[in-house]
């Protein structure tokens, strides 16, 4: 899997003020790998949280609840058992009893049991919280990359499907499957259903089952450890090409991720695989949960992020909300990362001299554009601090 490319379409930059033209009851999003929307907890209290169509309600980073004024209120606490993408399996999480409001532009939810999960080890310091399906699969909803919004519908009018194709989807446990077919070579087809995961940061992640089912001697590949794969714990992809991704049409060249991971949602399910925002945002996309309807047009998204692999063979996670730098959380096997001598749990501290904590989140999103040798400071666990200078010249695939 790669990592973090952004896919900029008409975002909203919350900070600068300055928003695309969106429906007056729409909720703007921020597209960086995730789709980041800005909602009000408990009326009034500020929150930003990510969409996942892999989820179902309302759940809180443990960080934000240890940070924010949100966390210092006197919910009632209980536990409960959840899994996730990660290969830890089942695991027991707190939760919070007491029921929450949360309004996101004209949607008004409340949810009445709310785990608490480690998303910032994850994602990073702009994840409050992840919210599913439960607070948007009551109507159609419109999922706009164009524009960067989401829209509530009240009814869907044949007037609003023009340009859009009905795609061959099903809706099961409050999830989306689509019918798809990925060619690996010449020789080898996977057709079947896709799960469709707007919480995916990547393009195709295929199942551990699949993955078993394929013979990829002799291409070439790359294989990834993620500290944090997803809620449920660590894990490890191998990375390849595959000729081509029928979604709506047709991509080529296209970075495909497979799981080794033999717990959690990524290894043996009747669906072949998710398709993340590196494929979907190259769509407009209706969500007809009511009617079990998906529809899909076409946008003018130019980005070919879906054919790119790593360049630094390494990703990392923004915690300068707690500390004074970025986490590596995922390393290529015999990447120039790993060969320079960084370790999962290395907190990044400047890059050519210039502190990470001075690098906004707009400047992440678009991209540092490191290239040739690049000087990181770096602190080891045991404290000490090091330099290691990568030499980014072209990607692991």
């Amino acid at each position: 899997m790669k990592t973090k490319l952004a896919v900029l379409i008409g975002v909203m930059l919350w900070a600068a003020g300055v928003s695309a033209e969106i429906p007056e009851r729409a909720i703007p999003f921020t597209l960086d790998s995730h789709i980041y929307i800005r909602g009000a907890l408990m009326d009034t209290i500020p929150v930003s949280l990510i969409y996942d169509t892999g989820a179902d309600r309302l759940y809180m980073d443990k960080d934000y609840m240890d940070l924010s004024d949100f966390g210092k209120l006197p919910f009632r606490k209980g536990q409960a058992r959840m899994g996730g993408a990660g290969n830890d399996g089942v695991q027991t999480i707190p939760v919070i009893l007491d029921t929450i409001p949360l309004k996101m532009g004209d949607v008004v939810y409340s949810e009445h049991i709310t785990p608490i999960i480690n998303l910032r080890e994850i994602l990073g310091r702009h994840t409050d919280g992840m919210i599913g399906n439960n607070a948007v699969f009551d109507r159609p909803l419109v999922v706009n990359y164009t524009d960067g919004y989401l829209l509530s519908l009240d009814s869907l009018a044949p007037s609003m499907l023009e340009g859009y194709t009905k795609l061959p989807a099903e809706f099961n446990d409050n999830r989306v499957d689509i019918e798809c077919e990925l060619r690996i070579d010449s020789l080898q087809t996977v057709k079947g259903t896709f799960r469709l995961d707007l919480g995916c940061g990547s393009t195709v992640i295929l199942t551990n089952a699949t993955l078993k089912g394929l013979d990829l001697t002799g291409k070439p590949q790359a294989q990834c450890y993620f500290s944090n794969m997803g809620v449920g714990g660590d894990g490890t992809t191998v990375d390849f090409r595959a000729e081509s991704f029928r979604f709506l049409d047709e991509f080529y060249d296209v970075v495909v991720s497979a799981s080794y991971n033999t717990e959690g949602s990524l290894s043996d399910r009747p669906h072949a695989g998710i398709i993340g925002n590196d494929v979907l945002c190259h769509y407009d996309l209706i969500i007809d949960a009511p009617n079990n309807a998906l529809y899909a047009r076409r946008n003018n998204n130019a980005d070919n992020s879906y054919q790119r692999s790593s360049l630094i063979q390494m990703g990392y996670i923004d915690r300068t909300d707690i500390t004074d730098g970025w986490i590596v959380s995922s390393l290529y096997y015999g990447g120039i990362a790993q060969k320079a001598g960084f370790e999962i749990g290395d907190m990044i501290l400047s890059i050519n001299g210039r502190p990470v904590k001075e690098i906004s989140w707009e400047e992440q999103r678009n991209g540092l554009g490191l290239k040739g040798p690049i000087v990181y400071e770096v602190r080891k666990k045991s404290g000490s601090i090091v330099t290691y200078t990568l030499v980014i010249e072209k990607e692991i695939l």
